[in-house]
């Protein structure tokens, strides 16, 4: 079944909504098997970012809710209370991001989630539209109890106790079975369309797709570590190894930065994505070879959100 999905997945049937998918969320399908791809297509295919418009003077503008002072979110915790420090490579060279009000920091998101009446940091996403956000798939589906509805809210450009560009939550979760029905690290990513039109203002990161090995591409992994209280941060690495459905990076992350863009910077004018071009989306600390990793953006899933937008 799995080899089934992916091959409709690959020839472009890139939304296919399921009979028993509950309200508020949309499946799609996805490629899971490697090497179902590789080679059908060479060259480089994307969208190029967008750096959006800027702040504006009130939030409600584009449909988000205003952000009151001294609104509480607690700290990120596993169940297991530790913030994932075994993902740092080496020395600890993140670099905090501040102001967060222009592009690309406006457009890197802070995901909470609020379970019996408490707000937790949650995860990192990126704007890839006007009201679509991209994440990790474990970020909008648990294996075990399911859907994450009416559980997240997105703060694009949060910097600590401050949220520029106020709070919006989910119209609608998004998925793929790679993630859901198979539980395949190789295909651990969603996003979620949002009840307001941020990405306006904020603008969005590009992507783009490539079966050529991106070994030695600059890594860029911008979001919200849990460790450091829903300030933003940076780090820029390379890819390290280039598998067909995910790449491996030595960039600094800890648990929170699960769902943050992998990019690189590509000059204006450039074919297929220019600016701020997502490569994979970060899901995983360092695994058996030493590195953290993500699903790669293969040719059907860069179609699947796109179509999501």
């Amino acid at each position: 079944m799995a080899f089934a999905g992916a091959l409709l997945a690959t020839v472009g049937l890139v939304s296919t909504a399921s009979a028993s998918t509950p309200e508020g969320v949309e499946l799609g399908s996805s490629d899971t098997e490697a090497g179902v791809t590789a080679a059908r297509h060479s060259g480089l295919r994307g969208v190029s970012a967008y750096e959006g418009t800027g702040v504006p003077a009130d939030v409600t503008a584009y449909g988000a809710q205003r952000v009151p002072a001294g609104h509480r979110i607690r700290g990120y915790a596993t169940p297991t209370g530790d913030v994932g420090i075994q993902s740092i490579i080496g020395a600890d060279n993140r670099v905090r991001v501040n102001p967060t009000t222009s592009f690309p920091a406006g457009a890197t998101v802070l995901i909470t989630r609020t379970v019996d009446g408490v707000e937790r940091q949650h995860c990192t996403g990126w704007m890839f539209g006007a009201s679509l956000v991209l994440t990790a798939g474990h970020c909008v589906y648990n294996q075990t109890s399911g859907w994450y509805t009416g559980q997240l809210k997105f703060y694009p450009g949060a910097n600590g106790t401050t949220y520029p560009y106020g709070s919006c939550t989910a119209a609608t979760l998004r998925s793929n079975t790679g993630w859901t029905t198979d539980g395949s690290a190789d295909a651990d990513y969603g996003g979620a369309t949002l009840n307001c039109s941020v990405g306006n203002t904020t603008g969005w990161y590009g992507a783009y797709w490539t079966t050529a090995s991106l070994n030695g591409t600059s890594t860029t992994i911008q979001g919200y570590p849990g460790d450091k209280a829903q300030q933003q941060w940076t780090h820029t690495d390379q890819v390290r190894e280039s598998g067909s459905l995910r790449l491996y990076y030595d960039n600094d992350t800890v648990g929170g930065n699960s769902g943050s863009s992998v990019h690189t910077v590509r000059a204006s004018g450039s074919s297929g994505c220019s600016g701020r071009c997502s490569l994979a989306f970060h899901a995983y600390g360092v695994g058996s070879n030493g590195h953290n990793s993500g699903p790669r953006i293969t040719e059907s899933r860069f179609n699947l959100v796109i179509g999501w937008r």
